[in-house]
């Protein structure tokens, strides 16, 4: 009984793998990709057409309801009513297929707030991609 016991103990460690080989997730594949650093945003404007500022804007992520938004320090707010959702800082925040990012913010002026639905991807690719949504949100 002794003998058997090493030969036991290594068919039951080779089953055990065998039956979790599957369940591991692979890492993204390797490929090739650019240095260019991609961001996606909204345009904020007034029924004019013309940038305004907003208040309170917000990026939330509709899967994981987490708070997305630019990756570099003061980099979110670059043009007058141009605010970035995502960039490529949040790759492993968003799913391959994509997922619907909600994006709102307050007009100081009115106290209005507008909101529209993105969907961006991001996951094992280079760089996000906005799949669907607005370019602009406009104040009435």
């Amino acid at each position: 009984m002794v003998k058997k016991l090493p030969v036991l103990l290594l068919l039951v460690l080779v089953l055990f793998y065998c039956c979790n080989k599957g369940k591991i997730r692979p890492a993204c594949s390797p490929q090739v990709c650019t240095d260019v650093f991609v961001s996606i945003g909204v345009h904020f404007v007034d029924k004019q057409g013309q940038p305004i500022s907003v208040q309170n804007f917000q990026a939330i992520n509709l899967r994981t309801h987490a708070a997305i938004g630019p990756t570099l320090a003061g980099y979110g707010t670059l043009v007058i009513g141009y605010y970035i959702i995502a960039d490529d800082g949040d790759l492993s925040k968003l799913s391959i297929a994509g997922d619907d990012i909600q994006v709102s913010g307050t007009d100081a002026a009115t106290n209005q707030t507008k909101t529209a639905i993105l969907k961006i991807s991001g996951g094992c690719t280079c760089h996000i991609s906005k799949i669907s949504g607005v370019d602009q949100i406009i104040f009435d």
